[in-house]
């Protein structure tokens, strides 16, 4: 379980990073309206909590079947 949980781990920081990158670039995005960067942000973050969200279900899984 040890193993199960670092590779979470690992995992939730890499889904935190691919935000973080995402949202600077989309910052740093030119010819797009403010409304549609706040939008994009928000679809950004909606992915980060649906990933996490399945990150810990795999780990709800795998506890189960040990």
């Amino acid at each position: 379980m040890k193993v199960v949980h670092k590779f979470a781990e690992e995992g939730r920081v890499a889904i935190r990073h691919a935000r973080t990158d995402a949202i600077n670039r989309i910052k740093k995005t030119e010819h797009v309206s403010e409304d549609e960067k706040k939008k994009a942000e928000k679809d950004v973050q909606k992915l980060h909590d649906d990933h996490l969200k399945l990150v810990d279900a795999a780990i709800k899984a795998k506890e189960r079947t040990s």
